[in-house]
């Protein structure tokens, strides 16, 4: 006999039915096939191609989606009219008596329209610029976004542990962020009402020394900065915070500094020579850490949330000019721009330079401040109809918002 499909099944069948197992003797008793019908047939074995093209997906899905990659993101973020109001309150803010007539300050009226909305027609807006960041501790980036971030011309890819170094919490990185953007606040508030012509008294306090330089050892925390003596002999009183940072970027590195200070009531100098300041700056650096109080003759509140870090000072320096200054000092142009701001009127370099010009861009921006010391980043990135100028103080960029404003900015330095 043949059996189809797997073994033969048998079954003893007696001549007659009735008969029971005890009855059963081997001359009546024959052995027949058992017929094969649906429930009998064995099901067919599953492809092993397809199961390992199922797995191989799953993996692959892990892969793209659940495994973290090394890396964050940065692309254009938001931007943000300073002159602007937010749900009717201003982002900035400006309460005070006007120092040299004593009558409450005179200012523009903050514009009524969202600091998130284009520009009306006509309307002069001053935007600062940000960056948006993938791949935080919290929500790291998966494979499949670093692809599209790969083919993205205005996304950057940088390394994870130089954004969130090791042993830090996003809650750290962030809280610091913050700092710096307080920080910000308050250096662009004092170097626009002194560029006003406004006296802002500070005490200036060292913090301490900087590892490896020669301040080590000499100066102490909590020691008053009052007077700087320069090699040439001349002695500069340390009234206001812009002093120090200014004598500074025209002194060589390895020169001679004074510093009068004040250590626990009593009144000493303390000599040491300078260290070299950064390739982007002239100049030296005194080698300690300073912390600034200045005593701001109105008040100023920047009305924002959700943002971190110092680049947006020089845009908060011209907004205030702005609001202090009658009329509007924009002509009517969307300028965005972007650089930190010292207490002495410094526009310094930022990070995200590509990327901060194309949110410009995307939001309606005629002109571009971006500081000098960005240029090699800027060259070759900047997105047709966006016009860039090249600024490294605050008088440089108060000169050219209004160049843009006479329609002379054509004439302004760009990067090159």
């Amino acid at each position: 006999m043949v059996v189809r499909g797997a073994r033969a099944q048998w079954e003893r069948v007696g001549h007659n039915d009735t008969v029971n197992d005890a009855q059963m003797t081997s001359d009546n008793i024959e052995l027949v096939p058992l017929q094969e019908d649906d429930s009998t047939r064995r099901i067919p074995i599953v492809s092993w191609r397809i199961v390992t093209a199922v797995l191989a997906a799953l993996a692959m899905v892990v892969i793209l989606f659940w495994i973290p990659v090394p890396f964050v993101v940065n692309s254009p973020g938001p931007t943000f009219n300073v002159l602007g109001s937010d749900n009717g309150v201003p982002i900035l803010q400006i309460e005070g008596t006007d120092p040299t007539t004593g009558e409450p300050i005179q200012q523009d009226e903050p514009q009524s329209t969202s600091y998130k909305a284009p520009a009306k027609p006509g309307q002069g807006q001053l935007r600062m610029v940000t960056v948006s960041e993938s791949g935080n501790p919290k929500s790291r980036l998966n494979f499949a976004q670093l692809i599209a971030a790969y083919f993205d011309p205005h996304s950057k890819i940088v390394d994870y542990e130089s954004v969130y170094p090791e042993g830090m919490t996003r809650e750290q990185v962030s809280d610091a962020q913050v700092a710096m953007m307080r920080n910000s606040q308050t250096t662009s508030q004092v170097a626009a009402l002194e560029y006003l012509g406004w006296e802002v008294p500070a005490t200036v306090t060292i913090e301490g020394a900087v590892e490896g330089t020669n301040a080590e050892g000499i100066v102490q925390q909590g020691d008053i900065l009052r007077a700087i003596t320069t090699p040439d002999g001349v002695r500069h009183e340390i009234t206001n915070a812009a002093t120090p940072f200014a004598l500074m970027r025209s002194v060589p590195a390895g020169s001679t500094m004074t510093l009068t200070i004040e250590r626990e009531g009593a009144t000493q100098d303390v000599s040491f020579a300078s260290v070299a300041a950064s390739a982007t700056e002239s100049g030296s650096k005194l080698g300690v850490y300073l912390s600034v109080d200045p005593a701001l003759p109105v008040d100023i509140t920047v009305n924002i949330d959700g943002v971190g870090g110092p680049s947006a000072g020089m845009m908060f320096s011209l907004s205030i000019i702005d609001r202090l200054t009658p009329g509007d000092m924009t002509g009517g142009n969307v300028i965005a721009g972007t650089g930190t701001m010292s207490y002495d009127g410094h526009v310094g370099g930022i990070g995200g330079i590509q990327q901060k010009l194309w949110g410009a861009h995307r939001d309606g921006a005629q002109w571009f401040l971006a500081p000098s010391e960005n240029c090699n980043e800027v060259v070759g990135h900047v997105p047709d109809g966006l016009r860039v100028v090249s600024v490294s103080t605050l008088d440089e960029a108060v000169n050219a918002v209004r160049s843009i404003a006479d329609g002379t900015g054509d004439a302004l330095p760009t990067c090159q």
